[in-house]
């Protein structure tokens, strides 16, 4: 390949283009490619007559094609000026359109590798000789990711981001339940941020004929229990039916029955006893295997296993067997009852709790009637999956990961570029 052949493949111009070309180098290995191109006489975009030559100026222009090390554009360009109203202008050229000092190929290339989730803005910038921040700066005037249109069934849930400077400590997010597709990400999960949102998206897709929006195409969604989802649910979505997450009920029910164990430790003397309800709480896990090799215990003077333990435990308290069985019984309802037999299996369990007379369970038993219609909706079942909130969690630590490899960014647009990266570019 031939010295001006190699320059001009490197600049990405066609040879008819150049004029004259020169190749230098700084002591620190910075290759300077000196161009001037072909004159093209540019028209006076007022007279529309061609301009004369006025003089030349150079510009160095950041041009980061080579992998090993820097390159710099030495460009001398013209000015013209119209020989009728006397206007300057400058020639156009293929490196640069702007005042910038960052060739259009350097911000490709940039842009490019910000497809990926791993690329942060200091390892891309390193790789092509700039500075952090004007990575940041191509990025934010070159990519505005939209959202993506809202589905059939709707996964909303929220992230904890204190340093955002929108002043909120969580932003929300919106999912494809169906896809894991992320339709998008915002600020905030305050009611009246989430509702300026949402109204923007009916008023901008509003059919004046049909009366109907994109937010009428949502059937199903899901929502932790978190009061604001419900309501906003119930007036941007009316025609969806709203599926409590049966995760954050569950959670309802172990912390309750953790509460009830915490208050029969303080209110006994028993050191044994006290010993035993701390020391292997684990016995009223969901699923433990009890019946594992008895191992010989000082404090109560014998060989026992898990289920000896959970049996004296039992016969000392019979609050905490009664609230226990309970505890279990709604375990097994949760994974087996069908969405036709869920009102009456929901009824009952409200009944059930209510009967226990465990001062723990009332806010149980109190949620169960509050969510009752949302915890009946989410025994729905879509392609085989019951609806629920354990796709978007997945998808939320995700998020989590990213915004760390933000490096403590607190603008949210920016971090928020990150996350979309990974869920929209390159996907």
């Amino acid at each position: 390949m031939s010295y001006t052949k190699f320059i001009i493949n490197l600049l990405n111009v066609k040879p008819s283009d150049i004029y004259s070309t020169d190749v230098t180098a700084k002591k620190d290995g910075t290759v300077i490619l000196k161009v001037r191109l072909v004159p093209k006489y540019e028209l006076c975009s007022i007279c529309k007559i061609p301009g004369k030559i006025h003089g030349y100026y150079k510009r160095e222009i950041i041009h980061s094609t080579l992998a090993n090390r820097s390159c710099l554009i030495c460009y001398e360009q013209r000015r013209y000026i119209c020989p009728e109203c006397g206007i300057s202008f400058t020639e156009q050229n293929p490196f640069i359109n702007t005042k910038e000092r960052v060739s259009i190929e350097t911000k490709i290339n940039v842009l490019k590798d910000l497809k990926y989730p791993e690329a942060t803005y200091t390892s891309v910038a390193q790789r092509y000789n700039l500075t952090p921040t004007k990575v940041i700066r191509i990025f934010d005037k070159h990519v505005d990711i939209p959202r993506k249109t809202f589905p059939r069934v709707l996964s909303i849930d929220e992230h904890y981001f204190p340093n955002s400077d929108q002043g909120s400590k969580y932003c929300c997010l919106f999912m494809d339940f169906e896809s894991g597709v992320m339709i998008d990400i915002i600020a905030d999960r305050k009611k009246d941020y989430m509702a300026a949102y949402l109204a923007g998206i009916k008023h901008s897709s509003m059919n004046m004929q049909t009366m109907t929006s994109e937010l009428d195409n949502v059937e199903y969604v899901s929502i932790d229990m978190y009061d604001t989802y419900r309501d906003l649910a119930s007036i941007f979505f009316p025609k969806a039916k709203v599926c409590a997450d049966s995760f954050h009920v569950l959670k309802h029910l172990t912390d309750d029955f953790r509460k009830l164990r915490r208050r029969l430790f303080r209110n006994t003397q028993d050191p044994i006893l006290r010993y035993l309800l701390i020391k292997f709480k684990h016995v009223f896990d969901h699923n433990k295997v009890l019946d594992n090799e008895p191992k010989y215990n000082k404090r109560l003077g014998r060989l026992v296993n898990y289920r000896d333990i959970r049996d004296i435990l039992f016969d000392r308290f019979s609050e905490l067997k009664v609230a226990y069985e309970l505890k279990e019984y709604y375990i097994r309802l949760n994974a087996t009852t069908t969405l036709e037999d869920a009102p009456k299996a929901i009824d009952e369990a409200i009944m059930y709790f209510e009967d226990s007379g465990i001062e723990e369970y009332d806010e149980f038993r109190k949620m169960l009637e509050n969510w009752r219609e949302e915890i009946i909706n989410s025994f729905t079942v879509i392609n085989g999956r019951r609806i629920n909130n354990s796709y978007i969690e997945s998808k939320n630590r995700v998020v989590g990961r990213l915004i760390f490899s933000a490096n403590g960014f607190k603008n949210f647009k920016r971090v928020l570029s990150i996350v979309l990266r990974k869920f929209f570019l390159v996907q």
